[in-house]
């Protein structure tokens, strides 16, 4: 038995998404809620890319890439507040929408490819 999601392209460049955003949290977000809420939208990302894959059914798969779009844009959310807080520059924050635009093209790219 193999685990599919780890062939998906799409995986592999959330995990990367995942990697960049938590080394800026790590450095850069001092807010421990905030950074947590981040930290929690990023490997929902990831996982529900995985959960989605484990069962058969293309409909649902769909339904859990919804759900990894939707934390792509939460932890754009969050970033933009530490932009507001001033915990992070516009550099930085650029630098995180225009991973996750990329990100939630080839997710929303990927889920109009299955079958519906």
């Amino acid at each position: 038995m193999g685990f599919r999601f780890k062939n998906f392209k799409v995986y592999q460049d959330a995990k990367n998404f995942c990697k960049f955003c938590r080394e800026i949290l790590d450095k850069q977000i001092t807010d421990k809620d905030l950074a947590g809420q981040i930290r929690r939208a990023l490997n929902s990302v990831v996982l529900n890319i995985a959960e989605g894959s484990a069962d058969n059914s293309d409909i649902e798969f769909a339904r859990f890439l919804g759900i990894s779009i939707r934390s792509v844009y939460e932890a754009v959310a969050g970033f933009d507040l530490a932009l507001h807080y001033k915990m992070i520059d516009d550099k930085l924050n650029i630098a995180v929408e225009n991973k996750a635009e990329e990100l939630v093209k080839q997710l929303s790219g990927f889920r109009s490819s299955l079958k519906s």
